[in-house]
């Protein structure tokens, strides 16, 4: 199946006071696929608005710790007819595999999410920065099916060499309730390579899923990997 995918994404924080910051993230997502011996489909859908509210237990110069919670209104919903359903379904799927599931909360079709978020962040006297995710979350469901637990974790390497820093992070998403046939879990790998020149960034990143459903060591064919660009200023 040839899949074409594009999903912008805007998001913005702002600092509370000394200690708590709030953000908030709006994506959607527009795929077009053609399964062969048929005509060419599209979808184009928008994504669960992300708002979170996140406080500093640590921040220092080389070093941070952030806790927080997260939570989005279920906009990710399904149009109502058959056809219309198997394409924004297929467009979910892809909007999230194309991340390695980093954004999953905002495509978690009729669900609100509700996230804990913990970030740890710290750069050692080599100039390499490290850090770690760990995401447990509930997902309430808005229909029939029945909510469930999931779970995002992530960690992260990378080598700062002046205002470039290239590295490799890696994450994992598990939940209660199959992701696809007996898969609850899905393994991805993320080579990323971001530039600060303050006040602007930079960010860029090549992701491919590993294991089953959507990855490499699957069913031939449904391999699914995305690039991302995004940038953005500090105000």
């Amino acid at each position: 199946m040839a899949t074409i995918h594009v999903a912008p994404q805007v998001a913005a924080g702002v600092r509370l006071n000394s200690w708590l910051l709030a953000t908030t993230d709006v994506t959607s997502a527009w795929t077009t696929f053609r399964i062969e011996g048929e005509a060419r489909r599209s979808s184009f859908r928008f994504g669960n608005p992300f708002v979170t509210v996140q406080a500093a237990l640590l921040e220092e110069r080389n070093r941070s710790i952030y806790a927080g919670v997260g939570v989005a209104p279920p906009v990710t919903t399904f149009p109502g007819t058959i056809p219309k359903n198997t394409e924004a379904e297929y467009n979910y799927a892809v909007a999230t595999a194309a991340r390695g599931f980093a954004d999953y909360w905002m495509w978690a079709p009729n669900a609100i999410p509700i996230a804990l978020l913990l970030r740890s962040r710290a750069e050692l006297s080599i100039p390499v920065i490290v850090g770690a995710e760990f995401d447990p979350a509930v997902l309430v469901s808005v229909n029939s099916n029945p909510s469930r637990l999931a779970v995002v974790a992530a960690a992260h390497a990378g080598l700062r060499m002046g205002p470039l820093t290239p590295g490799v992070r890696v994450q994992m998403l598990a939940q209660s309730a199959p992701l696809a046939g007996r898969d609850f879990s899905q393994w991805a790998a993320i080579l990323y390579a971001n530039v600060e020149i303050e006040p602007v960034f930079v960010r860029s990143q090549v992701a491919v899923n590993l294991d089953a459903p959507s990855g490499l060591t699957g069913q031939r064919g449904a391999t699914t990997w995305g690039v991302s660009l995004g940038g953005g200023v500090h105000l």
